[in-house]
């Protein structure tokens, strides 16, 4: 079976993914504990917010990064391959159209930005987003502009696209940006899906006066 080991940026830290022959990534310890990191610090954000959107929207734009409301926003970005949500930086002509739909001047390269369709998005839209937005600032890979043009036009034509013939690295970095998406969902279903059973047991608890469950 063929191996390679591959130097990839995460955090401050060299770290090396293992390539098998089947294009699988095996992330090192360091990546591991990270991206947990990542986990067990969001839940913490999003209970001290108490999973409020304008809240953790606010803690984003506290870190410096934009969040812009557009009129039709899911239509407009569809026409670069995005969607509502946490957009990473963009670059030509992407930037500019970026640039020119949120009103914020006509640049080449835009930094992530959050884009949404009205002020107030649904949880799930939010939650998902920040989890990733959070994955990029602290460090994870998957996000970096050529592997997430190439990730977009993967999903588009999963059938079709031939990614046994792209190089090793772009091989890494799909894996990565397929990883940082799987780990938002999955973050958001988990945590719809134990908020929603703390409430089934609160309205019990409050009906049956305590009554053991």
């Amino acid at each position: 079976m063929l191996r390679m080991y591959i130097n990839t940026s995460v955090g401050n830290d060299l770290s090396k993914t293992i390539i098998s022959e089947g294009a699988n990534v095996t992330l090192n310890s360091k990546s591991k504990a990270l991206t947990e990191q990542v986990r067990d610090n969001v839940k913490i954000i999003v209970e001290q917010s108490g999973c409020d959107s304008q809240k953790l929207l606010g803690y984003v734009q506290a870190s410096g990064t934009k969040v812009y409301t557009v009129i039709n926003a899911e239509k407009l970005l569809k026409n670069i391959g995005e969607e509502e949500g946490f957009i990473p930086e963009k670059k030509g002509f992407d930037a500019l159209y970026l640039s020119f739909i949120t009103f914020s001047g006509l640049k080449f390269k835009t930094e992530p930005m959050f884009v949404f369709g009205k002020k107030n998005p649904e949880r799930y839209l939010v939650l998902y987003s920040f989890y990733k937005w959070y994955s990029m600032q602290a460090g994870l890979g998957g996000f970096e502009y050529e592997i997430q043009k190439k990730y977009n036009k993967f999903i588009k034509n999963i059938n079709k696209a031939k990614v046994e013939k792209l190089p090793l690295e772009e091989i890494v970095g799909l894996q990565e940006a397929i990883a940082r998406d799987s780990e938002a969902t999955e973050f958001v279903l988990n945590y719809e899906k134990e908020t929603e059973v703390s409430k089934k047991v609160s309205e019990k608890i409050t009906k049956d006066g305590g009554a053991s469950i």
